[in-house]
């Protein structure tokens, strides 16, 4: 009889362990858009359920995705007692710390203040220097140094600053190019602030590709290069 009391409490008690260990595990996300995949399987956004691993030492890999956010990779195993999990993606440094703009890799022209040229009344001849001058002033205030400069032919251009984000496997590096485009229309200038993004490892390679932003804190050099030595169009 008391054996039998015995196996009869073992029973109830794998019942009671195997109802506690429900089949369907609740996956809960933050944000609500972020993609969550079981072993490679799309099963929902935001929220998903899938079914738990038959055996104790059995595995789930579970991977949630978002733009913007660090992808979120875990393992859930049979033998786990939860029923429910819950995430909260952490955004990529890379976003935080830079901003779209539709001002990068192509060339901006700046017509130029006339207080920062002369023109020779007899030549004819343009003299830009007091705006080459400027120039060199703004970009270094954003660059530690500028890697060509020739003011008789007219151009100018930054080596490539190389920036890594907190929280991001992404690098971004950029840099300024100025050509003088003067004619006897007008005397004017172009400016391409160039910008591309690599993931560490082909950063490494150096296989970056174009992108439209820009780290935050060269946005106020985009302004002063836009409005102190002229006025930029789109011509």
């Amino acid at each position: 009889m008391k054996r039998f009391l015995l196996l009869t409490i073992a029973i109830l008690s794998v019942v009671a362990a195997s109802a506690k260990r429900e089949k369907v595990i609740k996956i809960q996300v933050t944000p609500q858009e972020a993609a969550i995949y079981v072993d490679n399987v799309h099963i929902g956004n935001g929220y998903a359920e899938f079914t738990r691993p038959k055996k104790k030492n059995s595995v789930a890999i579970i991977r949630v995705e978002c733009s913007e956010y660090t992808t979120l990779n875990s393992k859930f195993y049979g033998g786990d007692e939860r029923n429910s999990l819950s995430f909260n993606l952490n955004q990529d440094g890379f976003y935080r710390a830079s901003a779209t703009s539709g001002l990068v890799n192509k060339f901006i022209t700046i017509t130029l203040d006339p207080q920062f040229y002369t023109i020779d009344s007899e030549s004819g001849q343009v003299d830009t220097s007091k705006a080459w001058k400027l120039l060199h002033q703004i970009i270094l205030n954003y660059f530690p140094e500028i890697e060509t400069t020739d003011n008789a032919g007219g151009f100018l251009q930054t080596p490539w600053k190389y920036k890594a984000f907190t929280m991001s496997e992404k690098e971004m590096r950029n840099r300024v190019t100025v050509r003088d485009i003067t004619t006897e229309e007008r005397v004017a200038f172009q400016i391409k602030i160039s910008s591309e993004v690599a993931a560490a490892i082909q950063a490494r390679h150096g296989e970056f590709d174009e992108i439209d932003r820009l780290p935050k804190e060269l946005e106020p050099m985009v302004e002063e290069l836009q409005t102190r030595i002229g006025k930029a169009s789109s011509m």
